[in-house]
């Protein structure tokens, strides 16, 4: 019986030992996706630079008195998103599906430039 015993509480502690790792694989897995906003101001992106991960979703929102886009760059015939004309008060969203660097402008002003990363 006393064996048993032993051989019972040294399970209870490696299933302890284990379960924090269990859980922590568990959360950083599972973690909701975020929404990340990118304000159209002033014929600019702000921010610039945007850092995602696949699944969260990105907005740009215009605040100018144009309307603008937000188009990948480099791909003339499809690229990885556009917007389409973004109104003045409105905005766009787009889900992150595939990991990569996106340099983006907008087509009606070439000038203004921003890049979204998704890992």
């Amino acid at each position: 019986m006393h064996r048993n015993l032993s051989l019972a509480s040294a399970t209870l502690v490696l299933l302890a030992a284990l379960m924090p790792l269990t859980s922590c694989e568990r959360t950083r897995q599972s973690a909701p996706a975020k929404m990340v906003t990118v304000a159209i101001r002033d014929f600019k992106y702000d921010p610039e630079i945007v850092t995602v991960h696949e699944g969260d979703t990105v907005e740009w929102k215009n605040a100018d008195n144009v309307p603008h886009t937000a188009t990948a760059a480099g791909q003339a015939q499809k690229p990885a998103f556009d917007s389409g004309s973004i109104s003045t008060g409105a905005a766009w969203h787009y889900v992150a599906g595939t990991k990569g660097t996106y340099n983006y402008t907008c087509t009606f002003h070439p000038n203004m430039k921003g890049e979204l990363i998704v890992q």
